[in-house]
């Protein structure tokens, strides 16, 4: 069976780290966007972090597992490591891409920020439930999942609430 077009960009073991990279992207646009003058600064500000966030992750990987890998250098185990870490920005894209979009249909800085972050709540509730229906919880099993990925998206909505 061919792979379908999302496969082709990531595979399942991907979302982990593209939850990671959401749930940066969300808490660095919370805390940015709370005194910032505009949107296009807390945009800024966000990819920059989210950047940073993933050349940190790749450097972990890549030298961290020289401890387990003696056969590749670092320098080869950098290049893998940025060959397998993409997941991570594009899991920080939606809440940036959200805030863009906010922006573009006249929503202010402040507005734009608490649509994406209440947007990126959203999916992580999303991919929270998805996760735990394909492992097979139903009925209230499944309702505490999804409440365990709401509480990651009330505590990033939180964050922004404690700092305003």
């Amino acid at each position: 069976m061919a792979a379908g077009p999302v496969q082709r960009w990531f595979s399942v073991t991907d979302v982990p780290e593209m939850l990671y990279g959401a749930v940066v992207a969300a808490s660095v646009l919370a805390v940015v966007s709370v005194h910032a003058p505009t949107g296009d600064r807390v945009v800024v500000i966000t990819v920059v972090v989210a950047l940073v966030y993933w050349l940190a992750h790749v450097y972990v990987d890549a030298v961290g597992g020289r401890f387990v890998d003696r056969d590749h250098s670092t320098g080869a185990r950098v290049l893998h490591a940025l060959n397998d870490n993409w997941a991570v920005l594009i899991g920080a894209t939606p809440p940036i891409l959200v805030l863009l979009v906010a922006r573009a249909f006249g929503a202010d800085g402040e507005t734009a920020a608490w649509v994406a972050l209440w947007v990126t709540g959203g999916l992580l509730v999303a991919v929270g439930g998805i996760a735990a229906w394909r492992a097979g919880a139903r009925g209230w099993p499944l309702v505490g999942e999804i409440l365990v990925g709401g509480c990651f998206g009330v505590l990033v909505v939180g964050l922004k609430y404690a700092l305003h």
